[in-house]
């Protein structure tokens, strides 16, 4: 009975890191279960905090997003590739979202739907705002165009629960 109980543990590990809910590898805070949706006028809402998924904020050093957003319409965007931050960006193997100087966050996540979602634009990127954890600006996908992260009709946002510790120092990557 016991390594019935203990596979059925490890299938459950072995799925949540699948998923990306698994999170030793970035265990810093996870987006709130009431603030979770981002829209895209042609992919519709995204859901970053997903039954089986969800995003992890890593605010201390090294600071990166991993784990998986849902949208109904274009399936699982994952924030950045297998075995955490920060990540480069520069090949197949080392791409994701990081979080830069002021919460700005930059790099790219990727959807086998609608390919590379930019973090990176330079009018109105993609802000976590260090004192209440409130994503703000716009990410850009070349097949669905430009994703919201707050809006106010209706009334939606993405939060995350991770602050950054005092004493936390902003580093340009």
């Amino acid at each position: 009975m016991k390594s019935v109980a203990r596979s059925a543990r490890m299938v459950v590990l072995a799925f949540s890191c699948l998923t990306g809910s698994c999170t030793w590898a970035c265990a810093q805070g996870n987006i709130d279960s009431f603030n979770k949706y981002a829209w895209a006028e042609n992919a519709g809402w995204m859901n970053f905090a997903p039954t089986h998924g969800g995003v992890t904020v890593a605010w201390n050093a090294p600071r990166y997003l991993c784990g998986y957003a849902w949208a109904e319409n274009i399936g699982w965007i994952k924030l950045g590739h297998d075995g955490g931050g920060p990540y480069q960006n520069t090949a197949t193997n080392n791409w994701g979202v990081n979080i830069g100087s002021g919460g700005v966050l930059s790099g790219y996540a990727w959807s086998a739907n609608c390919g590379w979602v930019h973090f990176s634009a330079t009018s109105n990127p993609v802000i976590i705002n260090r004192n209440d954890g409130r994503f703000g600006g716009y990410a850009w996908a070349e097949n669905v165009g430009w994703l919201h992260f707050a809006g106010s009709a209706p009334a939606y946002g993405v939060q995350t629960t991770a602050r950054p510790s005092d004493g936390t120092a902003w580093l340009l990557y």
